[in-house]
């Protein structure tokens, strides 16, 4: 099984030709954001961070589950709940999707707490018109709420939730929208 900094060297590869909103930023600087917000939480699992590195290699990159099963099953489960299953339909796919995030583990769900908070963080700096930016926050909001029980029945494994969930809120509040 390969270790985290492993992890962080694949998925740095995975996504080297890939920006985000803005062509002069790198994807894996939301990869480390989220990596980031996860030892904010008080996580040291490397499993957990080696997800926190992987989570968008399977659904963006030309990676499969295979390939992530490198880095052990936990962490390939892990990062496979996180995927979309982008051979569906948009709105199936979103409904499976949630569907997944509600059934997975603490593990997956706190991975995705922290790609929900990079991303609204992002969106502060992004390009988009408010109105998309605001429909883009309450898409996070969506996906938030599917996992917010979870992580809630957890909290005894997530040192930090409860001052990273103050953070997001008052990231969705730059959108009006209180959680």
């Amino acid at each position: 099984m390969k270790g985290l900094v492993e992890a962080e060297t694949f998925a740095r590869k995975k996504h080297i030709h890939q920006t985000r909103n803005d062509p002069n930023i790198p994807y894996s600087d939301h990869l480390e954001k989220v990596v980031e917000i996860l030892r904010n939480l008080g996580i040291t699992d490397e499993t957990i961070l080696a997800a926190g590195w992987l989570h968008d290699t399977i659904e963006d990159t030309d990676t499969d589950y295979d390939d992530v099963l490198k880095f052990g099953k936990e962490t390939a489960d892990i990062v496979a709940t996180l995927t979309k299953d982008t051979r569906m339909v948009r709105d199936k796919r979103e409904i499976a999707y949630c569907k997944e995030l509600k059934e997975g583990t603490w593990q997956s769900q706190i991975v995705k707490f922290a790609d929900i908070l990079a991303n609204l963080k992002d969106l502060e700096n992004s390009t988009f018109p408010d109105v998309e930016r605001k429909e883009k926050a309450k898409e996070k909001l969506e996906f938030y709420n599917v996992i917010k029980t979870g992580l809630k029945n957890n909290e005894q494994n997530i040192p930090n939730l409860n001052s990273e969930t103050s953070e997001l809120s008052q990231e969705f509040l730059k959108y009006d929208i209180n959680i």
